[in-house]
């Protein structure tokens, strides 16, 4: 059923403070309006709904069977639309219950308890899950994670989601410190080749990534995490692709292996946050903001001294380009 023109919020205050009132003119005193525009907008609500909703011949005016009937309704009604507009502008300002969030190991790693300590007083009770985005991805579609912090291609098919960026970040080349050989993303290395598990987002895409290149390495060894490799690297028992994020995981291990951009083939991954629409006021966004200006200001200076190139790699905000 269409909902007539006349028949909307304005017209039901002036209807229910009519009613209360007594009459046009008191209400029209109340409301602030000529008598004459409270009698159209009666008038108007009549015509919609098609039945009269005051006896004009009794003075004060009274309201008829169908009014009252809606009076009782109109009440409600604009009850209910008060609570809303209430709640809708103080949802930013209220302490959430409970609040789950989900990132890959690695930044949970580097960034999972400065951002707590910076948002701890949104919610009352907080969940931090870590581990391998495609698990992570199931849990948010069946409401089980509330904030995911992912690299972008893990929700890109989901629609319904505000999206908010985080930062882009190259992939890089490591080799053990004594390393003296190539450092370009070839296949003419005489170490072998480490890769992260494709059970992991990024080692897909790293695969994905030299299979563009048409670069073939010898299955050698393969690691869950991150950090296993970088161990391995460091001992000197090969070399790798991943990414500055990563190393962190592992600080102390990075005096002892070199770091290099990757030139022909050069390519990166951004983060997200992500969260369902209208679900949690501007939670989101603000997390968002926090936890770049974390990583900007905080968390990857750190590893500037020992790789002063990287600052320029690495992307913010609007800056951010696709491979």
């Amino acid at each position: 059923m269409k909902i007539p023109n006349n028949f909307d919020l304005r017209s039901l205050q002036v209807f229910v403070v009519t009613a209360e009132q007594g009459g046009m003119t008191q209400s029209a005193k109340v409301l602030r309006m000529t008598q004459s525009a409270v009698s159209q907008i009666i008038a108007g609500l009549e015509d919609s709904v098609g039945v009269k909703l005051f006896d004009r011949a009794v003075r004060p005016i009274m309201l008829t069977s169908a009014g009252r009937i809606l009076l009782e309704r109109a009440r409600q009604i604009l009850r209910d639309t008060k609570e809303a507009f209430r709640e809708t502008q103080t949802l930013e300002k209220r302490r959430l219950a409970s609040l789950t969030i989900a990132m890959t190991d690695s930044m949970a790693a580097v960034l999972g308890s400065q951002l707590y300590k910076e948002t701890k007083n949104l919610s009352g009770y907080w969940r931090f899950w870590s581990g391998l985005s495609p698990y992570h991805r199931e849990e948010f579609l069946s409401h089980n994670i509330d904030i995911i912090i992912a690299t972008s291609n893990v929700m890109e098919d989901i629609g319904g989601l505000n999206r908010f960026k985080v930062f882009q970040e190259p992939y890089v080349l490591i080799f053990p410190k004594d390393y003296k050989g190539s450092i370009e993303l070839q296949d003419d290395k005489d170490i072998p080749f480490l890769r992260i598990s494709l059970r992991s987002a990024m080692g897909l895409r790293i695969e994905s990534q030299l299979n563009r290149l048409r670069l073939k390495f010898p299955d050698v060894a393969e690691f869950d995490r991150a950090p296993g490799l970088t161990m391995a690297v460091a001992e000197g028992l090969g070399w790798g692709i991943m990414t500055p994020l990563c190393l962190l995981e592992k600080p102390d291990l990075l005096e002892h292996v070199q770091v290099h951009p990757i030139k022909r083939g050069a390519f990166s991954r951004h983060f997200d946050l992500l969260a369902r629409e209208d679900s949690l006021g501007d939670v989101p966004q603000q997390m968002a903001s926090i936890a770049q200006g974390l990583l900007k200001n905080k968390i990857m200076p750190s590893l500037y001294e020992q790789i002063p190139w990287l600052e320029e790699k690495l992307i913010w905000e609007d800056e951010f380009v696709e491979d």
